[in-house]
């Protein structure tokens, strides 16, 4: 059997009860922080641009998008709320699965709970539970690091995650979730040519992942078919863009039994999760040593090659980051912010916070070089990465940091996520309701007690 079908028939058996508890609380903490990511993407350059074409092009009223408040079809929902998903790069990621998670599922799952109606908090929690495993696992099947070929997967397997996904809301049958996958697979897109020249592609990017998956899911349930060997075919997804380096076998050990889901990481800086352990490091030694940004004289950060592929090259330009997109992706500048600041926040990565002359100062002296040894034993994955700080005083000190605060390892609780929800919605493209923003984050806690799903969307509109 394709992969389809095998994710196809073990999603249609999936069920609320099968799920583990551990599963069921990282889904909805996970669910808390994409929704807060989304409200300070709802002001972000490149959203208002999609939101007035969408609603030029009008059509059924069948899904929101959250903050502005625009209903339009669910398709054209997904697309503006995918790109407020990844505005600010301050979602969920997967380490070692290199994938944007929940901006790769949610989007979609509002999208047709809306249109749909009806969708409980259990149905919904079992379908964001199914996209983000398959997206997972079909993540961890890949030999190559798209740090290094340039195929940004994160968006492949958001269109094929949210399809599957967007599938189980809908409640196709196994052929028709085929279908979806398949329709998915002819239009998978994307390069990594947008995130290194720091444009605002990067997140209208999420937005078509988004709206291709809602398309496919609602284009299947019409009765458009698809082809069935959507990812072993001789010209599957396997084949065409992976050459058939892949390791299938990853899909399928332990599904339904061992889950992914809980290793994912939940962001605690608002940038690209690759420069996160270059920013932990630098705090801890400003803190730990008492520096104080005038002291230093040299940063030096040790890091993988795809660490270095992506925020840090080319360093110059790195170093002096133009606008909020390339501060996003910058190394240099959020180290410097580190440095200065002691933290790395929303309001770091403002048009007027590029400006600050201290922060400015030290980024354009932070360097950066591969560390064989890192890359060695850590290429896989992101981190770890070294910090080295020499003072005006002769001293040098270095910090390693292996996990960062919200990897498993080092987790953000539920109230945590509820802190960075309220850090999120002080940013939203207009102001919310308190007392709405209040009951969301307490419904979202206990999710699968909510009969309609919809009633949660109203919340942030």
């Amino acid at each position: 059997m394709d992969i389809a079908a095998i994710y196809a028939e073990f999603g249609q058996r999936l069920d609320y009860r099968k799920l583990p508890a551990n599963v069921v609380d990282a889904t909805k903490k996970l669910i808390l922080d994409q929704l807060g990511v989304m409200l300070v993407g709802s002001a972000a350059s490149g959203v208002d641009t999609l939101l007035n074409t969408t609603r030029a092009w009008a059509g059924a009223g069948e899904a929101s998008v959250l903050v502005h408040g625009d209903r339009l079809p669910a398709h054209h929902a997904a697309l503006v709320n995918g790109t407020m998903a990844r505005a600010h790069d301050f979602d969920s990621f997967h380490e070692s699965a290199m994938v944007h998670v929940t901006a790769g599922t949610l989007p979609q799952c509002l999208a047709i709970a809306q249109r749909r109606g009806g969708v409980s908090g259990e149905e919904f929690l079992t379908a964001m539970a199914l996209g983000m495993e398959f997206m997972l696992r079909l993540g961890h099947s890949f030999e190559a690091n798209f740090l290094h070929t340039g195929r940004v997967t994160t968006l492949h397997l958001a269109t094929f995650g949210g399809a599957l996904a967007a599938a189980k809301l809908l409640r196709l049958d196994p052929r028709a979730t085929v279908s979806a996958l398949g329709l998915a697979c002819a239009q998978v897109a994307g390069n990594l040519q947008v995130t290194v020249e720091g444009t605002v592609l990067v997140r209208v990017l999420q937005g078509f992942a988004a709206q291709t998956a809602t398309t496919s899911a609602i284009l299947a349930e019409g009765g458009l078919v698809g082809p069935e060997r959507v990812f072993q075919g001789e010209f599957g997804y396997f084949k065409a863009y992976h050459d058939n380096k892949v390791a299938p076998e990853r899909l399928t050990q332990g599904l339904g039994e061992a889950w992914e889901i809980p290793g994912i990481s939940i962001k605690y800086y608002p940038c690209c999760f690759l420069a996160h352990f270059a920013i932990d490091a630098m705090r801890h030694l400003v803190t730990q040593e008492k520096i104080v940004p005038e002291a230093i004289e040299t940063i030096h950060a040790r890091v993988t090659q795809g660490t270095y592929n992506v925020v840090c090259a080319p360093l110059e330009a790195k170093q002096r980051p133009q606008t909020t997109q390339e501060a996003l992706f910058s190394l240099p500048y959020t180290v410097a912010n580190a440095a200065v600041h002691r933290h790395v926040q929303i309001e770091h990565m403002t048009a007027d916070a590029l400006t600050d002359p201290q922060v400015r100062a030290l980024s354009e002296i932070v360097t950066v070089a591969v560390d064989p040894e890192l890359e060695r034993t850590h290429g896989r994955v992101i981190g770890p990465s070294i910090v080295e700080v020499g003072l005006k005083d002769g001293r040098r000190v270095a910090k390693r940091v292996d996990a960062v605060k919200g990897h498993p390892s080092n987790p953000m609780s539920f109230d945590e996520c509820a802190e960075k929800f309220w850090a999120c919605a002080q940013f939203a493209a207009r102001p919310l309701d308190i007392s709405k923003l209040e009951q969301l984050v307490e419904r979202v806690r206990r999710l699968e007690r909510e009969d309609d799903v919809s009633d949660l969307v109203r919340l942030l509109t």
